[in-house]
């Protein structure tokens, strides 16, 4: 027998006791298992501003806007003062709370509730169990010990941006929110 032969057969017998040991250490309980309580929750912070900029020019945006501006022009036809002087006020309501959300750190769950059905694949894929503002101090503060991933991009993408929607939702991240 060469020296070729001698250690094809140690490692055919090194392999073959091997794999029956290696399967019955993994079947003792607790053996190369992870314990439960080394895994840490995980929560998903975002920066609202960009949710709100991506939000501004989607689809959902647009049709809120026909559907005003269809109300608002059925309202006039029919000579309705108080409608139009309601739709208006509505209208002015909606544009200043997008500017607060779009600028500050008001908050978005009204934009979210768009693509509420999104967010369960969202919050999986990013291995996270909540969704929280990184500008929600009070929120964050009661989970000082829990992981953070940034999912901002990946809400913003589920809004479905083009392209020039997305680059300014990633420059808005990077200056400072206005105080309004």
């Amino acid at each position: 027998m060469n020296t070729t032969q001698y250690f094809g057969r140690v490692i055919a017998t090194i392999v073959g006791v091997s794999v029956p040991i290696v399967a019955i250490a993994l079947a003792l309980p607790g053996f190369a298992q992870e314990k439960s309580d080394k895994t840490q929750e995980r929560i998903g912070v975002y920066d609202s501003r960009a949710v709100a900029v991506a939000y501004a020019g989607s689809t959902f945006q647009e049709t809120r806007m026909k559907d005003l501006t269809a109300q608002s022009k059925k309202a006039r036809e029919a000579g309705d003062a108080k409608e139009v002087s309601r739709l208006e006020a509505e209208g002015q309501a909606w544009q200043a709370k997008l500017k607060k959300q779009g600028f500050g750190t008001a908050p978005v769950d009204d934009l979210l509730a768009h693509i509420a059905g999104e967010l369960p694949k969202i919050q999986e894929n990013a291995g996270v169990t909540r969704l929280i503002s990184k500008w929600n101090k009070a929120e964050l503060d009661k989970h000082p010990k829990v992981g953070q991933v940034d999912i901002t991009l990946r809400l913003v993408d589920a809004f479905h941006p083009n392209e020039t929607q997305r680059k300014r939702a990633i420059e808005i991240q990077k200056m400072r929110p206005a105080k309004l």
